[in-house]
């Protein structure tokens, strides 16, 4: 027992380093001013968990594989991951599930912003239902404008020290890459990439502990919660991995290993 709290806090701790600081540019994002909602309104979403603790979110793509960031997996092995799906509450209910596998993108890490997607192999099949179920990868990136959803079990404030137990779920609008770059972000010197997208509202947005989780457009999966500055502050869009980009290597991991 001493060993595996041991790992937990240096677990904890790296992510915390690396991830945490969403002031800067990672956003271990959480959901600022949505509601709560019932797990049947997002059936894709997971809970990723080390030891039993939430860290990101993820979503279902099929029984055996979750989508997330690769910053949210990045110092963690394995070994000490689990999924929590089906269930409001991201520390009760559902199905909980070990992790198998994880594939960060091969060309993730020099630019912690860049490329930031892994898939998380399950060691068994999840049980599909109501309140468990994949969601389809949108084929195109979303058009400037587009009503978009993101949920999450994270903070909802900025500098608050606990995420909610109820799933949170928040409305924006996708806002073109360039608009984006234009933004504060632009005096700050984050570049808002090819492999982006961003999605704002004047008043919510993601932030700590909603890192991985979903960005929907018309029950389709566009993006992954990834970075950006503070949470819903004015002039600093939520920036997402565009997920359209990636479909042809998410494909050809998920043929190999289902």
């Amino acid at each position: 027992m001493p060993i595996r709290w041991a790992l937990l806090h240096l677990l904890l701790l790296s992510t915390t380093t690396v991830l945490g600081a969403s002031h800067i540019s990672r956003s271990n994002n959480r959901i600022v001013n949505g509601i709560p909602i019932p797990i049947r309104d997002a059936p894709w979403q997971v809970s990723i968990q080390a030891l039993g603790h939430h860290i990101c979110g993820g979503s279902i793509i099929s029984s055996k594989t979750i989508i997330t960031a690769a910053h949210c997996v990045f110092y963690i092995p394995a070994i000490l991951l689990q999924v929590r799906t089906g269930s409001k509450y991201w520390n009760r209910g559902g199905q909980v599930i070990n992790v198998a596998q994880v594939k960060r993108h091969p060309n993730y890490g020099t630019n912690p912003t860049k490329n930031d997607i892994a898939l998380v192999r399950l060691d068994k099949r999840l049980k599909y239902s109501r309140n468990s179920y994949r969601i389809r990868l949108a084929k195109e990136t979303p058009e400037s404008g587009a009503a978009a959803s993101v949920s999450g079990w994270g903070l909802q404030k900025e500098n608050a020290s606990v995420g909610s137990r109820d799933l949170q779920m928040a409305s924006l609008r996708i806002i073109d890459r360039a608009t984006c770059q234009m933004s504060k972000y632009a005096v700050l010197g984050n570049k808002v990439a090819k492999g982006m997208i961003c999605a704002t509202s004047s008043a919510s947005d993601a932030c700590q502990g909603d890192s991985g989780g979903p960005l929907v457009v018309d029950n389709q999966l566009v993006g992954i919660v990834s970075w950006g500055i503070g949470c819903a502050r004015k002039g600093h869009p939520g920036v997402y991995t565009d997920v359209a980009l990636y479909r042809e290597w998410i494909f050809k991991y998920m043929k190999r290993r289902e």
